[in-house]
């Protein structure tokens, strides 16, 4: 069902998106990105991926993370420990490849990986997935971005040993931050184990309004309710498919065009301002300041306009090497988007959640 919120992971739930999938279905490089804003799907279109080709996959979530200033060894590795064990009920014979690995335990059946002074290399684990796969193998990193913050260790020389040496293994990043991701990657800076790797990527775009209008369409139709107030919809809400999908649910239940329009911008104006802390939370002595853009952005704004509101005010002058360090930050993090010379949001619902907010302080 299309208005169904949790997670799609069957291909006939999952709306116009046919090349992307096959796109990433293809497999083409042993690294391969899924990119897009928040909402656009990623998740979804890697977990009907990952049914429809029925490979053993570990799948790594660092969504839980966002919230965290920095993410140590021990947070990773744990995660994966998670995924191998999962991994292990359906392919028992994993097992016997990692046991002996340095930094791996065996305990009856539970697989354990150590962080500590012992601790399992990333790069083993890979190349032991690589020695015990059949045909293929894929570890999926789910806002891969978040690597970014990992500490105490580099995964990028590991990406790059599998990427040169390990042709069973494909490492699939999905990330709505997209600029921080390429950043984290630096595969055009010539320093960096990655440079020269080409790399697949799948791009999933808001819909268009034909695209946004399509999907509530068959969504209502599926549901079998009477609706005519596409257009409406879409101006308000934008093409967003997760914020399409909301609208469509809670419509669903209510028959209640102007309730439903209101719950679903009120539910997204507070996962906006949450996520907004959550980039915030290791830039607090900048916060005011980044609000501060974010309101001129909300109605979009030049470069001029956002050092006149930043110095008016704070009563100082703002040098625009600390103004440029500001916009790229929002810009790497999916916040906001350059076109023509104006700085504007990259969702409507962004731009909603601000101007409120400006307006209640």
């Amino acid at each position: 069902m299309l208005f169904d919120p949790s997670p799609k992971e069957s291909r006939k739930d999952f709306f116009d998106r046919e090349k992307e999938i096959e796109q990433l279905e293809s497999l083409k490089s042993r690294v391969v990105l899924i990119l897009g804003l928040r909402r656009t799907g990623k998740s979804s279109l890697v977990k009907i991926v990952l049914n429809d080709l029925n490979l053993p996959y570990v799948y790594i979530d660092l969504r839980r993370f966002e919230e965290m200033p920095n993410m140590t060894y021990r947070d990773l590795i744990r995660e994966t420990e998670r995924e191998v064990n999962r991994l292990k009920y359906r392919y028992p014979g994993i097992v016997n490849f990692l046991r002996g690995l340095k930094g791996v335990g065996v305990m009856g059946n539970e697989v354990r990986f150590s962080w500590g002074k012992d601790r399992l290399s990333f790069s083993d684990l890979l190349v032991s997935l690589n020695d015990w796969a059949e045909d293929k193998v894929l570890v999926v990193i789910d806002e891969a971005q978040e690597l970014g913050k990992l500490r105490g260790v580099d995964l990028l020389p590991s990406f790059a040993y599998s990427y040169d040496n390990l042709k069973k293994v494909k490492i699939v990043l999905t990330g709505s931050e997209m600029g921080l991701l390429h950043r984290y990657l630096k595969t055009k800076d010539p320093d960096s184990p990655l440079f020269g790797r080409a790399m697949s990527e799948v791009q999933l775009k808001p819909f268009r309004r034909n695209e946004a209008i399509d999907f509530l369409k068959r969504g209502f139709e599926e549901q079998r309710v009477q609706f005519r107030e596409y257009e409406m919809v879409y101006e308000e809400i934008g093409g967003i498919p997760g914020w399409l999908t909301y609208f469509g649910f809670t419509y669903t239940e209510s028959r209640d065009l102007e309730r439903s329009l209101k719950k679903t911008l009120d539910h997204a104006k507070k996962l906006v301002l949450k996520e907004f802390e959550n980039f915030l939370v290791d830039k607090q002595t900048a916060s005011k300041r980044y609000y501060t853009v974010m309101r001129v952005m909300a109605g979009c704004g030049t470069w001029s306009e956002v050092k006149r509101s930043l110095e008016a005010q704070e009563g100082v002058r703002i040098s625009d090497s600390t103004l440029y360090n500001y916009l790229t930050h929002l810009a790497d993090s999916s916040w906001i988007v350059k076109e023509k010379g104006l700085y504007c949001p990259t969702d409507p619902l962004i731009k909603i959640a601000f101007k409120e907010r400006a307006q209640l302080t």
